[in-house]
């Protein structure tokens, strides 16, 4: 097939910085280039674009991370009051995200918890968040017996529509927890601006983004915290860990006590003078993860040089599009590559088809409307709470029935119908590999998009 520009000129032709989005390359390409001499595709006997599968193994390691853990164990300082791998990747990682100071512990969600707590929050408030999330982003706000006040999400993207945020506010809202959702960033400056008029707190959950960037600035430090969050499957992991970042010095005393027992972390007050639990992230952690951050730098500059060429490249294609931003300066991390896909270009053949055809080719990509069902407001957990002794006592009976009536989501519950369909791909292993396995995608795109006859007659 002829491809007249390929990832090293596009590249060379750029020279960007690895942020926001590319410029298009100078020559351009046309529906001829793209599409190439069809040939048969594998979905009907054909000859695949790819034979061999991309590989699935993660995280990746080597002999590094298990020097480093033999290093913790065989210090006999498995406890972060003792040992020091933990605060030295403390200070690391807080310079390399741009905040004041990270505070590390067993995990995102009690991040995210330890956040609330220390700002405040408790039985009686309101926490205005996204249904479109994963279960411990509403954990944390019901666990302390506050309500989450879910504001439905933008059909486009499936983050949280911040241009309905102010409208959720009342006189008990005590935070604001937008999410980051696969490395792609929320309408953060619109929340914050409206945070800040109201002088509500935020806090981020970008578990799922870490390194993603909106105006240079890393999500995770617009807010009054931000979560990130080492889950294995993350890109920087640890099997389990996070880091709590923020910038005021009270408040990351107060949550770095609340993840020790209480203690006061600058040794000012003695005894237990905060609030708090042991949530601490043990020497073994920190010594794998200070291990895959050096990885994982080389992993996002990779993904970054692939996700830019393979999004600029097949957005010349007549029917594809960017994935919406909310800002043009905004750092996607491609852990999950997205393109919007418009079916009267393809002859009216549906996304979730053409996904199955590049499947067919060794490509594994899935596809289908921007249709959205289920969410974290239909959970069992929620109803459970809300029958419970303390949110009975907390709201009353009255006030949690109007909460009921209101869980009520047109985009979320899928009432609106989905006026954009999009191909979808997870991108943190097959980014990672050679050139040639991103210009195998492109010329999975090519053929499907040659034979579209073939797929619409089927």
């Amino acid at each position: 097939m002829k491809r007249s520009v390929t990832r090293r000129t596009f590249i060379q032709g750029t020279g960007a910085a690895l942020m926001g989005i590319a410029a298009v390359p100078a020559t351009g390409l046309s529906a001829v280039d793209l599409v190439g001499q069809p040939n048969k595709l594998a979905l009907h006997g054909g000859t695949p674009v790819r034979g061999q599968p991309y590989p699935s193994t993660w995280p990746i390691i080597d002999k590094t991370e298990e020097e480093a853990l033999l290093g913790a164990v065989r210090s006999r300082n498995w406890c972060c009051l003792r040992g020091h791998c933990v605060y030295d990747f403390e200070k690391t990682f807080a310079s390399a995200m741009g905040a004041k100071r990270a505070v590390f512990s067993n995990g995102g969600t009690t991040a995210l918890g330890a956040s609330l707590q220390c700002l405040g929050v408790g039985a009686g408030d309101e926490v205005i968040t996204t249904p479109h999330t994963f279960i411990a982003t509403i954990n944390v706000i019901t666990n302390l017996h506050a309500l989450p006040v879910y504001v439905d999400i933008d059909p486009d993207t499936g983050s949280i529509n911040a241009n309905l945020v102010e409208a959720a506010i009342t006189e008990n809202t005590r935070a604001i927890l937008p999410v980051h959702l696969a490395g792609f960033p929320v309408d953060i400056r619109k929340i914050m601006a409206v945070a800040d008029k109201h002088k509500i707190p935020v806090v981020e959950d970008a578990c799922q983004s870490v390194f993603a960037e909106v105006d240079g600035k890393k999500v995770g430090t617009f807010g009054a915290t931000g979560c990130i969050s080492f889950q294995e499957w993350k890109s920087l992991v640890s099997g389990e860990g996070e880091a709590l970042l923020c910038s005021d010095e009270e408040l990351i005393r107060r949550c770095a006590g609340f993840v020790n027992n209480g203690r006061d972390p600058k040794g000012e007050k003695s005894g237990y003078p905060f609030p708090g639990s042991n949530h601490r992230m043990t020497e073994f952690q920190a010594a794998v993860l200070t291990a895959q951050y050096a990885k994982f730098l080389q992993h996002d500059a990779l993904r970054q040089k692939h996700g830019r060429y393979l999004e600029e490249t097949l957005a010349k294609m007549p029917g594809l599009s960017l994935r919406k931003r909310y800002n043009p300066k905004t750092r996607f991390t491609y852990v999950q590559f997205e393109v919007d896909y418009d079916p009267k270009a393809f002859k009216d053949v549906p996304a979730a088809i053409f996904a199955k055809a590049l499947q067919a080719e060794g490509i594994p990509f899935s596809g289908g409307p921007r249709a959205y069902s289920g969410g974290c407001h239909k959970e069992g957990m929620l109803q459970e709470h809300l029958d419970s002794r303390g949110f009975i006592k907390a709201f009353g009976k009255s006030r949690l029935d109007q909460y009921r009536a209101s869980l009520k989501l047109p985009v979320m519950d899928g009432l609106e119908p989905a006026k954009k369909q999009f191909l979808s791909m997870e991108s943190k292993i097959p980014f990672l590999g050679p050139e040639k396995d991103i210009e195998d995608i492109v010329a999975a795109f090519q053929k499907v998009a040659a034979n579209i006859d073939a797929l619409r007659s089927a």
